[in-house]
């Protein structure tokens, strides 16, 4: 959890450039990502300290965040008016809506593989070729991205390790079909 803290208090000192205006932080998709990534790093972790258990919340948390992602790129391209942006951005849209309503139903691992997956390729992608967005967003939507994949994965880790016994390797199968 630390990690993604660490990212977030990056994006926000060291990469963000101040808003013009007190209300961009509301208006331009940007900022608004970025007080959004900032508000359900914050939910995640109350979730993680007082409902550990509750998988439907962290799933529930993780399908809006991975649905909401293409989203910015979308508002952005529409605000700044270009046609075959908005086309491209429906694309992303298109694919990761899908893969939020997969992860909600099926496993936080799909969620967290898919947030991963706009950070790798389609913020990857958008650094340095979209005019239409901050500059200093597409790296900042990967880095927050991959930081939150690291967290998904620990939980899953953990989860799973929880979840099943530790065998030993010293130890003889205790059944013959795992020889």
């Amino acid at each position: 959890m630390l990690v993604l803290w660490g990212v977030i208090a990056y994006c926000w000192l060291g990469l963000l450039t101040p808003a013009t205006a007190p209300l961009d932080y509301l208006l331009n998709p940007a900022y608004c990502a970025m007080v959004a990534a900032t508000l359900s790093t914050a939910l995640y972790s109350a979730i993680h300290v007082f409902a550990p258990a509750s998988e439907a919340l962290r799933r529930s948390l993780l399908a809006l965040f991975l649905a909401g992602m293409p989203f910015v790129y979308l508002w952005s391209a529409a605000r700044g008016g270009d046609a075959k942006a908005v086309i491209l951005e429906s694309l992303g849209a298109a694919v990761f809506v899908p893969t939020a309503v997969l992860g909600y139903r099926r496993s936080v691992l799909v969620l967290g593989a898919g947030i991963a997956a706009h950070g790798i390729a389609w913020d990857l992608w958008h650094h340095h070729r979209a005019t239409y967005i901050e500059p200093w967003y597409p790296l900042g939507c990967l880095l927050v991205d991959v930081a939150l994949f690291v967290v998904v994965w620990a939980y899953v880790s953990e989860h799973s390790r929880a979840a099943s016994p530790v065998t030993f390797i010293d130890e003889p199968p205790t059944d013959a079909r795992q020889c």
